[in-house]
């Protein structure tokens, strides 16, 4: 019995060393690296990349893998103190205590160290084990992933929020990488990792309310308006058809410019709109200005080209 249950204790020790270190190589792992080896043929590479664009599946089945191994770790545990101290309560407290330590230690952290370090290298050499423990664990994965899915329609949230995570991890690898290559300057590096973090959150979040700026009706009064664009502290008035926003003219032009004063045409984008895409649209039309409109289609919000680039030059 004692021999079992030593065997047992070790294959859970590696058990659990497996799934803790193979999880933190998906995450450490270089997505281009493996898209390359999956492009050169190799089907392990395109299994792994499969994988890693399902992060719930993958999340799942470490959470499973861990979970089986605490249990045969513990399972162990109890058959060695039952067989050597029959009927001590105390040999059963201690027992897991003095343990512990040796399951974190080989079990746990260095496991994570090694594929933190090396993660192509062990992940290759862990393949196959990896995609057979995902395949056999696949209808609990599945549960848990479906798990997901209900409390995401619950709460809003999904407690397995890692594919933006990921990518931003990747990112980083590339930049540091092209960086270490000469092919990018620290500046160049730096511009990249603020336009993907500045880039994903809302337009509104940059932007100023409606109330906050000047409005005019044609025609146009050149000396009234420039007064109240200069009470408004604000380089855009909005230009009225109606009640509806047609176009802005620039405080700058009704200052020093002579003769008739040109309107600008203004973009309309969604509340909800992020600021890379706003900014990328603006671009794409040579907009300077953009109004953030409800599911009504009316104007609350505005936001110019240069506030939406500010934030990324910082």
């Amino acid at each position: 019995m004692i021999v079992f249950a030593i065997l047992l204790f070790l294959f859970g020790l590696v058990l659990s060393a497996f799934f803790s270190g193979s999880e933190t190589g998906l995450y450490r792992v270089s997505r281009t690296r493996l898209v390359l080896d999956g492009l050169d043929g190799s089907r392990g590479a395109k299994a792994i990349v499969w994988l890693l664009n399902h992060p719930t599946l993958f999340v799942a089945t470490a959470l499973v893998g861990n979970n089986l191994a605490n249990f045969l770790t513990s399972f162990a545990l109890v058959l060695a103190i039952g067989s050597l101290y029959a009927e001590s309560a105390l040999a059963e407290l201690i027992g897991p205590i003095l343990m512990t330590p040796i399951v974190f230690v080989f079990g746990e952290l260095l496991p994570k160290h090694w594929f933190f370090q090396a993660p192509y290298r062990l992940l290759c050499r862990v393949r196959p084990l990896l995609l057979l423990a995902t395949v056999l664990f696949l209808p609990v994965s599945l549960l848990l992933a479906a798990l997901a899915v209900a409390l995401r329609a619950l709460t809003g949230q999904t407690p397995f929020r890692l594919r933006l995570a990921m990518a931003r991890g990747e990112l980083a690898q590339v930049l540091r990488a092209g960086e270490e290559a000469g092919i990018l300057h620290a500046g160049q590096r730096s511009l990249a990792g603020q336009l993907f973090d500045v880039g994903n959150q809302l337009a509104i979040s940059f932007a100023v309310p409606l109330g906050r700026l000047s409005t005019v009706r044609l025609p146009i009064d050149r000396e009234s308006i420039a007064s109240e664009a200069r009470r408004r502290n604000h380089p855009i008035v909005l230009v009225l058809r109606g009640d509806r926003i047609v176009g802005y003219l620039r405080y700058s032009e009704l200052l020093t410019g002579e003769g008739k004063v040109e309107v600008r045409p203004v973009i309309r984008v969604s509340l909800t709109e992020r600021h890379l895409t706003t900014l990328l649209r603006l671009y794409d039309v040579a907009g300077e200005v953009a109004l953030l409109c409800d599911e009504h289609g009316d104007a609350r919000s505005v936001v110019t080209r240069r506030q939406l680039l500010q934030p990324m030059i910082k």
